[in-house]
């Protein structure tokens, strides 16, 4: 079950586009904790062509967010894992243990995008920067924070996130509320 923060998370990508999977389980990582597992809160697709008639066009998207982090929307394939810590005494060696080159693997793996043997090296390669781009892929890291934490990840704080969703909610309010008996969520039945 999605804890507050990642509802928010998961709705913010969506309103921006993307396919998602939360709670992606990491088998076997034992050294991480007691039980052996680990998981990225969401892993996140999104293709460049993507259109719906409600709140699925070009100026719904948050293009000026993607383009501060050097992304093109309109032109990429993005596949992001997400981690979101909503703690306000998150540290930044917490969210890189998040982004280790064994974990991203197995997202990676999960995505499909690239041969068994291209993982390895896209996974390193990935591990120290905030996004690479290979093939017609934009692969990428993103923590999601209540503050601002920089390093080698994009970074966004559910401030800017809340602001988004309710900015689009308020826009498209009367298909919304329209349509909120379909949405098991918080954001549209309030």
């Amino acid at each position: 079950m999605n804890n507050f923060a990642e509802e928010l998370t998961y709705w913010y990508l969506r309103f921006n586009g993307f396919f998602l999977l939360s709670n992606f389980v990491l088998h076997c990582l034992g050294h991480e904790n007691q039980r052996g597992t680990a998981d990225f809160d969401l892993l996140a697709i999104r293709f460049p062509y993507v259109y719906e008639k409600v709140g699925g066009q070009t100026k719904d998207w948050d293009k000026e967010r993607f383009s501060s982090w050097g992304l093109n929307i309109d032109e990429n394939s993005l596949a992001f894992m997400v981690e979101v810590k909503s703690g306000r005494s998150v540290r930044k060696n917490e969210i890189e243990r998040a982004f280790t080159s064994e974990r991203l693997e197995k997202a990676l793996y999960r995505f499909g995008i690239f041969t068994r043997e291209e993982v390895l090296r896209v996974a390193k390669e990935l591990e120290s920067q905030k996004y690479i781009e290979e093939s017609s892929w934009v692969i990428a890291k993103l923590a999601v924070t209540e503050k601002e934490i920089r390093g080698s990840w994009l970074n966004l704080t559910l401030n800017e996130v809340d602001k988004f969703i309710r900015k689009r909610i308020e826009y498209y309010s009367k298909d919304k509320y329209l349509d909120r008996i379909y949405f098991q969520i918080f954001l549209c039945n309030t």
